[in-house]
């Protein structure tokens, strides 16, 4: 029989003994199911909390770092014309690296940042061989080095791009109609377009005015100037004619561009009659040469 303390109610702790452990045979109340059923769930979410602290491995844990710097993957050494152009990438399994260390033949060349992939060397030479070696750089340690080799080869002189400043010899072949015929040549040539051979603008250095397009066909320059050149009647400048046909002889990589270093060829040069003076001709071969300045 219920006491008046239970108020005809069995006590939380007799019921709660009464579902953990009821005898066998006897079909729990619905309340005693629904306290089994709380217990249940308490006890489990209990056991996953502590197996969330970091007992055994689990496939959501992140792997360790990789301890051993690895060269770089797919290092090559390409001639772009002139250029030598080479190219990498980071090994995704090497440990970290802090940048790279590029030799060439040998000697120190560069030392490119880990986030760089490419080098460009602009100074090589034609029919020179190179030998190119890279390794990637750790906080302290260093891969082993991988390497490539290229040749660069010379373009022909057709395509060396005749620019800049040049001084000239000339041997004389014949003159008429002149007291002396002796010329200190300087020229300045300025191409027509921005890469490679094609048509020039000759300039006389020592004449501001003196200009003329000399038009390119392989490596032959040909055109004809009217001005003032170096030809005078007395103490009056006469207006010449003058005509050129210039060939390019040798070339040389600089900066990266095939130019265009010895010239060779002919210069024609007359005046009509003017100013009381009977009419001249001439014609000397030359030799002029890049400056390049220091």
């Amino acid at each position: 029989m219920p006491t008046a303390l239970d108020n005809g109610r069995r006590s939380p702790r007799k019921h709660l003994r009464a579902v953990v452990a009821r005898p066998l045979g006897r079909k729990p109340s619905f309340a005693g199911r629904l306290l089994w059923c709380f217990i249940a769930a308490a006890v489990s979410l209990t056991l996953a909390g502590c197996n969330s602290g970091g007992g055994g491995g689990t496939a959501a844990e992140s792997k360790p770092a990789p301890k051993t710097l690895l060269p770089p993957a797919g290092f090559s050494a390409t001639a772009d014309e002139l250029i030598v152009r080479l190219s990498w990438s980071a090994d995704p399994a090497s440990a970290k690296i802090e940048g790279y260390e590029i030799t060439r033949n040998g000697h120190p060349l560069a030392t490119p940042v880990a986030s760089l992939t490419s080098y460009a060397d602009f100074d090589v030479r034609v029919g020179k061989q190179y030998a190119y070696e890279i390794r990637s750089k750790g906080v302290s340690p260093t891969s082993d080095w991988v390497s490539d080799e290229v040749t660069i080869k010379a373009p022909p002189l057709a395509e060396a791009r005749l620019e800049g400043d040049f001084g000239a010899t000339e041997k004389v072949i014949a003159f008429s109609g002149y007291d002396t015929f002796k010329h200190n040549f300087a020229w300045r040539f300025d191409p027509k377009c921005r890469h490679g051979a094609c048509d020039i603008v000759w300039r006389a250095s020592n004449y501001d005015s003196g200009h003329a397009l000399l038009k390119q066909e392989g490596k032959t320059y040909t055109g004809t100037y009217h001005g003032f050149f170096n030809g005078h009647c007395g103490e009056t400048r006469s207006t010449s004619t003058v005509d050129f046909t210039l060939k390019v002889l040798k070339a040389k990589a600089i900066d990266g561009e095939w130019r265009a270093t010895k010239l060779g060829g002919t210069v024609g040069q007359s005046e009509a009659a003017q100013f009381g003076c009977v009419a001249s001709q001439g014609s000397v071969s030359i030799n002029a040469s890049l400056r390049i300045p220091d």
